[in-house]
């Protein structure tokens, strides 16, 4: 009988480029040696689904290829419901395909779930990595840096952060969870397939279960032109704190998530109603240029 891993990490990849491999070498040199690793293509046409296999097949008895049939490209949250689908370990970490573990990610944040049983996943505060270029002219930074950690974090504290300030949240490839609660709360919407698929997640989690936030830093989050963040801004698609039709998208998406299950709480409630204000009144109101202070004494005049 095959022995089942403790972890199962989770690396979905479509045209990943240059740092596939940095990233995927990141998870073999882990101190912590129970793992499966599974890759899963989401149609990618770059060469990485050759790279993918390779790795299958020189660690076969810890490395799985999977794809969607037909090898198709049904984006990123399909793409992680396939992943976590094959999941095999008690718990589930995520790794981007650009990104790098350090390599006692693993090794300590089982530590941290093993003793801490309400959590529901633990995550640490990212470096916001500019440079592993040497052409850089920006330094590396944490985020999270307000967040009061090393603690337990109830619902839905998390989400209220978020909502005041969406670049308040962990890192996907900081994260790990437990596998079955991943599968409880239902995963990924497939809806969303690229930006805000990870609020989804989130969201789901933050509002019915503590988690665990720690100081210590296990990612480094590569900063590069390719990523997804980066190519939705060059689109014109996003722009972090500015009113967009991917923002609006997840806030009604949170909106229906919080009433078809009778979530009530008046702070997130309240929140929520800030963070939607500039798209009921987009003529009105930029959310870069209105202070908190602003929005609460107009929230009430202009949100009907």
């Amino acid at each position: 009988m095959t022995v089942k891993p403790c972890v199962s990490v989770v690396v979905i990849f479509y045209n990943p480029g240059r740092f596939f491999t940095e990233a995927l070498d990141s998870v073999l040199t882990q101190t912590f040696t129970d793992w499966e690793l599974l890759l899963v293509n989401d149609g990618s046409q770059d060469g990485s689904t050759e790279i993918a296999r390779q790795y299958a097949q020189q660690h076969p008895s810890r490395i799985t290829y999977l794809e969607h049939p037909g090898g198709l490209n049904r984006g990123m949250s399909a793409t992680r419901n396939l992943g976590l689908a094959h999941a095999r370990g008690k718990y589930t970490a995520l790794l981007d395909a650009d990104d790098f573990w350090l390599p006692n990610k693993l090794t300590e944040q089982v530590e941290l779930l093993e003793r801490f049983p309400e959590a529901a996943a633990v995550f640490g505060r990212s470096t916001i990595w500019h440079s592993w270029s040497p052409a850089t002219t920006q330094p590396d930074w944490l985020n999270l840096g307000e967040l009061p950690a090393d603690r337990l974090i109830s619902p839905p504290e998390m989400l209220i952060h978020w909502l005041h300030d969406e670049s308040f949240q962990p890192c996907t490839s900081e994260f790990l969870a437990r596998t079955h609660i991943l599968r409880e709360v239902g995963g990924w919407d497939e809806t969303f397939k690229g930006l805000y698929e990870d609020n989804v997640l989130y969201t789901r989690l933050f509002t019915r279960y503590p988690v665990y936030a720690a100081t210590n830093t296990w990612n480094l989050y590569r900063q590069h032109p390719d990523n997804c963040c980066h190519q939705a801004m060059a689109r014109g698609e996003w722009a972090l704190g500015k009113a967009n039709p991917a923002k609006h998208k997840i806030l009604l998406w949170i909106q229906r998530f919080l009433d078809d299950n009778k979530l009530k709480n008046p702070e997130v409630e309240k929140a929520l109603s800030d963070a939607l204000l500039p798209f009921k009144n987009p003529a009105l109101f930029n959310v870069r240029q209105f202070p908190r202070r602003v929005i609460n004494k107009l929230r009430h005049i202009l949100v009907r």
